[in-house]
């Protein structure tokens, strides 16, 4: 059975974005994403006197989808490479 051209530019996509990280490679990235979000906020507290916090809540939601739906989807989905 053939995959169709259109879900093997989807998956390609999914690798590119994935971009060959395992799963404690995304959590650390994730973890470092949020701790500069977590100092500008901190920043923008002390300079501009302005509390960001209503802002970083849904940005760490999408953040963390970003790191772990691509990689989850490409496990679910892992077939035997013909290459090589």
């Amino acid at each position: 059975m053939s995959v169709a051209p259109q879900s093997r530019s989807f998956f390609q996509q999914l690798r590119e974005i994935n971009g060959d990280r395992g799963f404690f490679a995304n959590l650390a990235c994730l973890f470092s994403v949020i701790c500069m979000m977590g100092l500008s906020n901190l920043l923008s507290q002390s300079l501009l006197h302005q509390n960001m916090n209503w802002l970083l809540k849904p940005l760490m939601v999408v953040i963390a989808l970003y790191f772990f739906v691509p990689y989850f989807l490409l496990r679910l989905t892992k077939r035997p490479s013909n290459e090589g």
